[in-house]
């Protein structure tokens, strides 16, 4: 018999017999995104990650713990405005969120002279129509500033949402006066 605490490490009965929760390996299937009843096929973000699944476990070193947000699983946060988008979008609903707030910063993006006579239009896959109150200021604002109206908005917008600016003449009164 043996008085006191026995050796650190040295397993006596039912624990030689146990498992130790540190000698677990985790298996691939853990961390892959699988189809389920109710979603019976994968999107693409679910199959990059699978894929990144893959390379996670292709090189994993036995002994080592795996990372509890491993890079090749990481997924960046997606944007809630482009959320938004893809949902009006999946609708039909031909609403911009973008483009109020693109609205609201138009006099800090453009010159004051421009601001007075423009205002963003529509915006219309990915082509966004800025009003102008008359047809010489149109010719005025595409011979002199138009360059620069679309690097300030692809600056705003970002680079993959406005593939073009183009000026349509309104008759609509504009609010900036």
């Amino acid at each position: 018999m043996f008085k006191g605490k026995h050796p650190f490490g040295a397993a006596t009965g039912s624990e030689a017999d146990a498992p130790s929760p540190f000698a677990s390996v985790p298996a691939e299937s853990a961390y892959r995104v699988e189809p389920t009843p109710v979603r019976r096929q994968l999107s693409p973000r679910d199959l990059a990650r699978n894929s990144g699944v893959k390379k996670l476990f292709d090189h994993v070193i036995p002994g080592l713990p795996i990372d509890a947000d491993p890079p090749e699983t990481r997924q960046e946060p997606e944007k809630f405005s482009a959320l938004i988008e893809k949902t009006l979008k999946r609708l039909n609903i031909a609403e911009s969120p973008w483009l109020d707030e693109l609205v609201q910063a138009w006099p800090r993006l453009v010159p004051p002279e421009v601001a007075k006579v423009t205002r963003p239009g529509k915006w219309d896959n990915g082509i966004l129509y800025v009003y102008v109150t008359s047809s010489p200021h149109l010719f005025e604002i595409r011979r002199a500033h138009l360059k620069r109206i679309e690097q300030s908005v692809r600056a705003f917008a970002g680079d993959d949402r406005v593939k073009q600016v183009r000026l349509m003449v309104n008759s609509v009164q504009l609010p900036y006066h």
